[in-house]
């Protein structure tokens, strides 16, 4: 469907491609595309909105997302330890369930009412970063830097203290006691 390798200010509308390779997106919009179990290869999206689409199951390889939103966007088992950096992702009232972000310098992320059940941060640098409003329920978080984040508004996090790193990283009550399961002692 993308007859050309370099867009910039296009809106496309319902595209359903299945294989994207080297393409260059600059301040493109993307509203109730399917790209369901598309492979993208070598592309470049920059300062682009994905409204209302589907990218459940994308293979990605060495693609770059820099200042990009998903916005009402269904995004379930991706992996997007292969992308190159700059990565620079706004989620937003998304659902980014059973992904892995392993390795990433996700400073200042934003992760706004967001699902994001069964995914694994590992490794990250996740400084700063912003969950707000998010369910966090069976998502993993190991050997992350989780300095200055905030964690106010979310619920069902379970963040083990030894393993990640949580200077000064923002949390509420009663969402702040899932630490205390994490203690080799009893409540009662």
């Amino acid at each position: 469907m993308f007859e050309s390798d370099d867009y910039w200010e296009e809106e496309f509308i319902e595209y359903n491609d299945k294989n994207l390779d080297s393409i260059y997106f600059d301040n493109c919009t993307f509203i109730k595309c399917n790209f369901l179990k598309s492979k993208i290869s070598s592309c470049k999206f920059t300062e682009c909105t994905f409204l209302d689409c589907d990218l459940s199951l994308i293979t990605l390889k060495n693609s770059i997302f820099n200042d990009v939103t998903f916005e009402n966007s269904k995004l379930l088992g991706i992996s997007w330890s292969s992308c190159d950096e700059p990565f620079d992702v706004t989620f937003d009232s998304s659902n980014i369930s059973q992904n892995s972000f392993h390795r990433l310098d996700l400073r200042q992320m934003k992760f706004i009412n967001c699902q994001i059940k069964d995914t694994g941060f590992e490794e990250c640098n996740l400084e700063r970063s912003l969950f707000d409003n998010c369910n966090l329920e069976q998502t993993v978080f190991i050997k992350n830097n989780l300095k200055k984040a905030n964690f106010e508004t979310s619920k069902n996090y379970l963040i083990d203290p030894n393993q990640n790193d949580i200077q000064k990283a923002q949390f509420s009550l009663p969402e702040a006691l899932s630490f205390l399961s994490l203690l080799p002692i009893q409540l009662k």
